[in-house]
């Protein structure tokens, strides 16, 4: 896995993000005297310019957490996307004979759940990057859209894997889409200057109107190029989808509080798995403890099981996850994990990873952890010409098969894997964890939370150490797991594989030291600016 990331000191301020280009933007909202809320929102934005493929104005949604420093209080915004209200449980035709299915979902006829018009859900990442700026930011919103709208209209130079990963689109988006990014399919080369001029004319729409991406011509647009192919998106469908802030889900972990979204999230899983382990350990975990290593496989396997078995958009879900994460269910499966009864079940490890993360913190000690996503690489692929964007291919995340928790269905939301954490003690605040990495990424920030709280380590250290990823079935590692760890994991009775890519994306982890504030992203020392 070879992460070598550094510790980043500020007192003033701090942005950590999933790329080198887009951090400076959230930079420039604090030197203008905005706070961590500005530079999380201008930094979001600047993302969806320079990681297309991961994000982008049309993206399916994000998962948001702030801890407000004047009023000590943490909320939480989930901007997931929702299904257009035409779509059923039935709307996607199964394969038999078709290519693999993903993980533990079945093969789709033409994968029309993940590419194209049908895989189109109403987007999200719109209406909460607007609604948290207006919300809570210090600045206008033109000035915070500034910053993305100057890399898409001045371009930006392009990096070394940007090409590689445009030519996959342009290869496989249909001619209406590939000429809508990148007319005539010309791939901008490393070292030149790439230009996004219609993205950048949407920008000086949306900074006249926002509203009109969900209610206006934009919408308008978008919607009669996706009907034009067969999609099932309608005006109704936009004008009607809105986010909302919320109170967090909460847990007590080992003399701190851990803040998560509520929603369809990858969050339960991460706070049922340490809510398992700290039945199992009800002290701090010591840094080296093979021990720590089997009761992490035994509880993230558990927890992934009743993620699908019971989590979608379902009447109840609220009480559903509470139970989840109550001390009567974790101690019971905490039990299964001392007694060897975690035996090993089906699943693999998902190869989807297209998603970005930033977190942010300002004098006051705002604080903003954030992730967000198209799904996969490109969502869709399926462009809106005139306007430079791709839709998030949310449907992708809805398990096809009819009569399950998280099955496609009217105006529902899919289950997703997002899990921005804020964490604060005795109601201060103490610091933030997040990260893209598709299905990997309950498993990471759950294990970055043990490193930061239980070991102590600094926000580099948490991001440079071992991890490992289930899905209910195999444990996936990376190579710096240590041979006894693997030891420890095999005895439990789980199958080993290592993986030949990393285990996550670019984690991102900024905690606080009495004035300072010390941040790490995995992207690089440029990603991770201080002030």
């Amino acid at each position: 896995m070879s992460i070598h990331s550094v510790d980043v000191t500020g007192t003033k301020g701090m942005v950590c993000s999933t790329h080198p280009l887009a951090s400076p933007a959230g930079r420039e909202m604090l030197l203008k005297g905005g706070n961590a809320i500005d530079a999380a929102v201008a930094t979001a934005l600047a993302l969806c310019v320079v990681q297309p493929s991961s994000n982008g104005l049309a993206g399916y949604g994000g998962s948001m957490v702030i801890y407000l420093g004047d009023e000590k209080k943490v909320v939480s915004l989930d901007y997931n996307c929702r299904a257009p209200r035409a779509a059923h449980e039935n709307m996607f035709e199964q394969d038999e004979v078709g290519p693999g299915g993903w993980s533990e979902f079945p093969p789709i006829k033409g994968r029309a759940n993940f590419f194209g018009p049908l895989a189109v859900s109403i987007p999200g990442t719109m209406a909460g990057l607007y609604l948290t700026q207006k919300t809570y930011g210090k600045l206008k919103w033109a000035e915070v859209m500034e910053p993305a709208r100057k890399l898409a209209a001045d371009g930006y130079v392009v990096y070394e894997s940007l090409p590689e990963n445009i030519m996959r689109f342009t290869e496989n988006a249909d001619p209406i889409s590939a000429e809508a990014l990148f007319p005539g399919k010309r791939v901008p080369q490393v070292g030149e200057t790439w230009i996004q001029a219609d993205l950048a004319k949407l920008m000086e729409t949306l900074v006249a109107d926002p509203d009109s991406f969900y209610r206006g011509e934009v919408a308008k647009i978008i919607v009669e190029r996706v009907q034009s192919a067969g999609g099932i998106l309608t005006e109704q469908d936009m004008a009607d989808f809105q986010v909302e802030f919320t109170e967090p889900v909460t847990l007590e972990y080992k003399g701190v509080t851990l803040h998560a979204n509520t929603g369809i999230t990858g969050s339960i899983c991460t706070m049922e798995t340490l809510a398992i382990l700290q039945q199992l350990n009800a002290g701090p975990y010591s840094a080296g403890e093979t021990k720590y290593w089997g009761d992490f496989a035994g509880a993230l396997t558990l927890a992934w099981r009743d993620r699908l078995a019971f989590i979608g958009d379902i009447p109840g879900l609220d009480d559903k996850v509470a139970e989840l994460h109550s001390d009567e269910h974790a101690s019971a499966l905490a039990e299964m994990v001392r007694s060897g009864k975690v035996t090993q079940g089906e699943g693999g490890a998902d190869p989807l990873k297209e998603t970005v993360h930033l977190t942010t913190c300002d004098a006051d000690h705002n604080m903003v952890s954030v992730t967000q996503t198209h799904g996969g690489g490109w969502g869709t692929r399926f462009g809106i010409p005139g306007f430079g964007i791709v839709i998030g291919h949310g449907m992708s995340r809805f398990d096809p098969r009819p009569g399950r928790p998280n099955s496609p269905g009217s105006f529902k939301q899919p289950l997703h894997n997002m899990s921005p954490l804020i964490i604060t003690k005795a109601g201060e605040l103490v610091g933030s964890v997040g990260l893209p990495g598709g299905r990997m990424i309950p498993a990471v920030v759950a294990n970055a939370v043990v490193h930061l709280v239980d070991f102590g380590v600094s926000p580099a250290q948490a991001i440079n150490a071992p991890r490992i990823h289930t899905e209910g079935g195999f444990i996936s590692h990376c190579d710096e797991v240590p041979a006894n760890a693997l030891d420890e994991i095999r005895g439990r009775g789980h199958e080993v594989k290592e993986e030949s890519r990393a285990i996550g994306g670019n984690l991102s982890v900024i905690m606080l030291d009495g004035d300072k504030i010390i941040g790490a992203a995995q992207a690089g020392a440029e990603a991770a600016l201080g002030m």
